[in-house]
Order: C-alpha cells, then structure tokens, then sequence
C-alpha cells in the first residue's frame, strides 16, 4: 500500500523516478492540480524547472496530466523558484509550478505551487488538492490543452524584474565571483550582474549538465566549506564572493578576507540600514526558530524585534503577510524582502542588494561587509542531522522533553533547543541546540548528540549516521 501524498514545508517531494515521484504519479498529480485550478484559478498555468536531470520527466509528466484537464500551459524551461513566482505574478497566471528540490541533492526532485498572486499556496489549498490527489478516478476521460514555449520571455521578464528592483545603482569598481551551484542560476545571475554594470563578473559552477546541481558547490556547500569560493576571490582579486543554491533563492556570501555572511547577517545587515531610512514597518524581522539569539539581541539594540516562526520559509512568509512587514528569512541565506515585484526569497535579488553596499561603502570609504557582519554577535549554536531508519512522532518519545529541559537547565536558561524532522528529506532529524555567552562550542555538541541519539533509539535506529555543523563558521563538526 502506498503512503498518501502530502504537501512538506517546501513542496512535494521525493526521489526522481520513486513514488510518488514516479511518471505515472506525477501525471495523476498533475490531473488533480488541473481539477483544483479550474475551480480556484485562471485556465493558464506557468511551469518551470531547476537543471536537475530529472526535471524533464517529472516536468511532462505534470504537464501532461494538467493538459489532459484542458489547461494552457506555459513551460518556460530552467528558472529559478523565485523567477516563477514573479512571472506567475506578472502574467496574471493562474497557477505557477517549478520543479525542484532546492539545495537538496540531484537523485531529489519535487514540485512547488504558487497561487495568481505570486506566493506559495495556503495550507488549505495544499490539503484540497492532496485530497485530491487521493480520490480522483485515474481512469477519467482527458480533454484537450495547450502547450506554449514561454521560456525565453520568461527569462528576460524575470531579469527586467531584478534591475527595476536595483535602481540608481553603481557596481562598476568592483568584481565579484558567483558560484551558481549548476542550478537556475547558471545563466540568469552573471547576466544580471552583467547588465546592472559590474566591474567584473567571474562565474563557477554554471555549466549544469544535468548531474551536477548542487555537488561540491552552491550556498549549503558553500556553508559548510568556504575555501574554494574564498581561493576564487582571491585570485581574481574580487571584492565579493556570492553563492546561491540549486533555484537560486538562498544566497550566501564570502569576503575576501574569508569571513561567511549567512541569513542572519544579512537580516540584522538590512534591519539595520532598512530601518534608518524608514523603510521597516513595525520595526519587526520575521526569522525562524533556527535563527542564532545573537541576531535577536543585535536587533533589540537596534530597536527592532525579531519575531520567530516555525521552520520554513513559508511560515515566515505568513507571518510577515499577517504583519505587514517587509524583511524576513532563514539563517541558511532565505531572505525575504517584500517590495511589491517579490513574493518569495530571491537569492540573485538579494545578491544584488548586498554587492551594490559593498561597491557604496567602497567608494566612500566605508565599513567592509566583514566590518558590519562582525557586529552581530553569534552564540555556540550547531545544527545535528541524523539519518533514521524512519520517523516517529517527537511529542510520543518517552523522555525527550525532559532531555530537552535538561539541556536547557545545563545553559542556565540562555540556550535553545529545536528538535524536528525535516519538512524536505525523508526520516532525517534535525536538531538545532544553542547556548549562551558563557558555554562553549563542545557543551552544545555534546547535547545535541544526546538529543539525536535518543529519539534514534525510539526510532529503532541505534547507530544513526550523524552529521553536525557549527551555525557560526559554517564548517562541520568533527565527530570522531
């Protein structure tokens, strides 16, 4: 019997080729998301793709069943998740669907769906269609749609998109070095670097051959070892080193002097400078639970709340929607900036905001990147995945929240804790332990090992694979 088909925080997703990833899955999905639309949306429907391999068949695969249910559909190819969402939006599309799978690796793939306005559908919407996904008679008659190539205005729409955001900018004193993860952003950033007038722009890992999305490049990789990009920066003497992931909304950062500029530096980055102009409504940033507490003090020393969801980047959308604030995001380089164009996080945007403050500062003689990053403070905070032979329900573990509480007590009251399962990979726990100013980085790990290896013993997995890495220098930790 086959599990039933959920929506996860970022999608449906899975292994290419695996249910419910499989051709024949894929086309049933897109036939329901067909009979949802005609009773929620405009008949034309927008769906793009990462570099993936797997991206063709699950992309025709989904388009075919949305044409068996008479819908125009509009492929428009490799764009970035961010780059459907603005031409859903500008195109008063009905629906706009990117298949991908992120920063995850190539073997992964899933499909995301966006309402007319540009965002992510609501819970309830996804939960329709799950049902469904459930209930539709796989052998009802088809009707007959129609299939637009739209890829080509679809790239350029979303380019004219980034340089109406970026006005009255000059980047043309200094050099930067993209790594484009072999993903959606391997044509789109260096071009519009190229256009907005950049000094020089140096692009690695934009050759995607289908294969090589995401491997040994790209911002989770990035995170986890600098020194490529940071050897790139330095032997083109570039003022900035910007890396996204495979759909090019996370963006991460490198200076020349080697130092990692991740979410929350950018948040605090941008709260600070959106705030001094009068351009932060509320004085509120939206982040997750995963966020560091340092950026949360920095902020108040600013007069400005950090406000927290659940982890996603959906969540902190609905949050900063119900608000009406502006700038929101994720430690791992979501940024969110909602200014009428963007409803979604934009790495290439975002690129482009922060490398236009560098070429500022460095024309007047200001504070480097590596200067105002320093600024915020980080606390001992590390972030543990352990594969489990399969998931279990947190809140049922006998003696976990007493664990937790323990953790806790040990950093007097100044840590966190975030234990879950991730929302993207099957049976892989998350757990997210942070101290304060007075603990160390060995009293974090070794509490988050216990965590881990305690709800493995529930999950009856004994000996899980566990893999840490330090949230403050983004290199992992050596658990041997």
């Amino acid at each position: 019997m086959t599990e039933p088909i959920t929506f996860g925080t970022d999608g449906i997703r899975g292994i290419a080729g695996e249910y419910p990833l499989d051709p024949a899955t894929v086309l049933h999905i897109g036939r329901a998301i067909g009979v949802w639309a005609h009773e929620h949306a405009d008949n034309r429907i927008i769906v793009g793709r990462d570099t993936r391999i797997s991206g063709g068949m699950i992309g025709h695969a989904l388009i075919a069943g949305l044409l068996a249910e008479s819908h125009i559909v509009h492929d428009v190819g490799v764009i970035s998740t961010p780059g459907l969402a603005v031409v859903t939006r500008a195109n008063h599309a009905g629906l706009g669907i990117v298949i991908s799978a992120s920063h995850n690796p190539v073997e992964q793939n899933g499909i995301k769906l966006f309402g007319a306005d540009g965002y992510k559908l609501s819970d309830a919407d996804e939960e329709a269609i799950e049902k469904l996904i459930a209930d539709l008679d796989p052998d009802r008659p088809g009707d007959l749609g129609e299939l637009i190539d739209g890829a080509a205005v679809a790239q350029e729409m979303f380019l004219d998109s980034l340089l109406d955001g970026i006005k009255d900018v000059d980047l043309s004193n200094i050099r930067v070095v993209l790594d484009c993860a072999n993903g959606a952003a391997s044509l789109l950033a260096p071009e519009a670097f190229r256009r907005i007038g950049t000094g020089e722009v140096f692009a690695l890992k934009a050759e995607p051959n289908g294969r090589n999305i995401n491997l040994n490049c790209g911002s989770e990789y990035v995170r986890r070892d600098r020194a490529p990009l940071l050897s790139a920066i330095q032997g083109h003497n570039a003022d900035l080193g910007i890396a996204f992931d495979g759909d090019a909304d996370r963006v991460v950062f490198v200076t020349p002097d080697g130092m990692l500029i991740d979410g929350d530096h950018l948040l605090g980055i941008l709260a600070v400078q959106m705030s001094a102009g009068g351009h932060l409504p509320g004085k509120t940033v939206v982040a997750t639970d995963m966020s560091n507490s340092g950026l949360e003090h920095f902020l108040r020393e600013h007069g400005i709340t950090l406000a927290r969801t659940k982890v996603g980047d959906r969540y902190v959308m609905e949050r900063m929607r119900a608000g009406g604030f502006v700038l929101g995001g994720e430690q791992a380089g979501h940024v969110i900036l909602l200014d009428g164009e963007r409803t979604a996080g934009d790495g290439i945007y975002v690129g482009l905001l922060i490398a236009s403050l560098v070429a500022e500062n460095k024309r007047n003689n200001g504070a480097t990147l590596s200067t105002l990053a320093a600024q915020i403070p980080r606390y001992p905070q590390v972030i543990a995945s352990a594969q489990l032979d399969r998931r279990v329900d947190l809140d049922g573990v006998a003696g976990l929240a007493e664990l937790r509480e323990a953790t806790l007590a040990a950093f007097d009251g100044q840590g966190r804790v975030n234990i879950r399962f991730s929302g993207t990979e099957p049976n892989l726990l998350r757990a997210m332990v942070e101290g304060g100013a007075a603990n160390n980085l060995a009293d974090v790990v070794a509490r988050a090992l216990a965590l881990c290896r305690h709800v493995a013993a529930a999950a009856e997995s004994p000996d899980p694979h566990i893999e840490m890495v330090d949230c403050v220098t983004g290199a992992p930790v050596n658990l041997s």
